[in-house]
């Protein structure tokens, strides 16, 4: 029988966003440095989410033809 429980694993999630969006992203994140996180127990997940949006790598990107 196959184990399908997932209890010692986790999961990594690719989200795409528009320029516009990755910008309020990034004004949320200003907001919530200048007033301070919300919830001590998530600090470590948002201290390795602000790292990941303020020190981006190149290759976290791909180009896409804007439809006008």
């Amino acid at each position: 029988m196959r184990d399908n429980s997932f209890a010692n694993s986790g999961f990594l999630r690719t989200i795409t966003m528009t320029e516009d969006e990755e910008t309020v992203l990034g004004d949320m994140i200003s907001f919530f440095n200048d007033m301070g996180w919300i919830d001590d127990s998530t600090q470590e997940a948002y201290d390795s989410l602000c790292e990941k949006y303020c020190e981006p790598s190149p290759f976290d990107y791909e180009p896409y033809e804007v439809k006008k």
